[in-house]
């Protein structure tokens, strides 16, 4: 097991370099930069290379992406080149208001998903399999952003008072006021993905109930209460682990449309911040997070079906499994 753990976690950290990599050099090769946006037009050379030279960026390129794995490697991750703040306590400031919209839609959607797509698959081809089935397809039609700036005009002007449209109330500060504010990002932010657990578990409890060894419990004698909870659901649960943990990654990325619209001030506000300025020590700090956390849900899910699907185990104990 901690052989296989460790192999995951290698080649993750791999992909992190890989895309840390990539976005250093992209950043630098992206028209603009840091000092056009600290100095506005037309600044004098003088003060160009006064800038320049206070954030490092005089220096040859090979130079500056060896400080930066060198930074990286310690756990400095720098300080804005605009607020002049440590680049970590932003992220320590804003990290936990899109964890805490991103684990609110995802655990709400993840249960109305698995219970939609369940009950549909019980009901097959009755009426409320068919409208389970219409709802999906329409919120897998319409987009977070979309939706997002429908929910902010409709809150906003038709129906005030119910849930703000934007903003954000701290939790230590007023607990009912946060739960009332992530209401409708995370509404707007989990709402396809709801829909795709949906139709993925319910397309595998129908196959799995195909199965010889699903025929086989029925002519044991076996309720269809067990054949559903013992059986059918357990082993459809395996492919649909896949699609709920890649969710919670994109939850993260989501939230740089969703916490934009609806003024949440989490690292997806962040981000965009940081590229439109090329602050380039937050950006990249940003892109770290959102990365680490993708690729950490990938993990999970490794580690899922390593414990849920026992020929997994098996292959990988005999080595035949990577």
């Amino acid at each position: 097991m901690l052989r296989y753990v460790g192999r995951r976690v290698a080649g993750l950290a791999l992909v992190l370099i890989i895309v840390l990599t990539l976005v250093f050099f992209m950043l630098r090769a992206a028209p603009g930069g840091p000092v056009d946006a600290y100095l506005g037009m037309n600044p004098t050379p003088e003060k160009r290379a006064e800038v320049e030279h206070r954030f490092g960026l005089d220096q040859p390129l090979w130079v500056q992406y060896a400080k930066f794995l060198g930074n990286l490697a310690s756990g400095d991750l720098g300080r804005s080149l605009f607020s002049d703040r440590p680049v970590s306590g932003i992220i320590a400031e804003r990290l936990p208001v899109t964890l805490e919209v991103s684990l609110v839609a995802f655990l709400f959607w993840v249960v109305i998903g698995l219970a939609a797509g369940a009950f549909a698959a019980h009901r097959r081809d009755s009426f409320v399999d068919g409208f389970i089935r219409v709802i999906s397809v329409i919120a897998l039609s319409i987009p977070s952003f979309w939706l997002a700036l429908v929910l902010v005009v409709v809150f906003g002007l038709y129906v005030k008072g119910v849930l703000p449209s934007s903003g954000w109330v701290p939790f230590g500060e007023d607990p009912w006021n946060n739960m009332r504010s992530v209401v409708l990002p995370a509404f707007a932010l989990g709402l396809g993905a709801g829909a795709i657990i949906a139709r993925t578990l319910r397309a595998s409890m129908i196959e799995t109930a195909r199965t010889d060894y699903v025929s086989f419990a029925r002519a044991m004698g076996m309720s269809e209460r067990v054949i559903l909870s013992r059986i059918t659901l357990r082993n459809a649960i395996i492919p649909t682990a896949t699609v709920i943990g890649l969710m919670l990654g994109t939850f993260i990325s989501g939230t740089v449309l969703i916490e934009n619209v609806f003024n949440v001030p989490g690292i997806g506000q962040t981000i965009v911040s940081a590229f439109r300025q090329h602050d380039y020590p937050l950006a990249i700090a940003c892109t770290l997070i959102t990365a680490s956390v993708f690729l950490v849900a990938n993990l999970v899910v490794d580690l899922l079906y390593f414990v849920l699907n026992p020929r997994i185990r098996a292959g990988f104990l005999n080595g035949t499994a990577r």
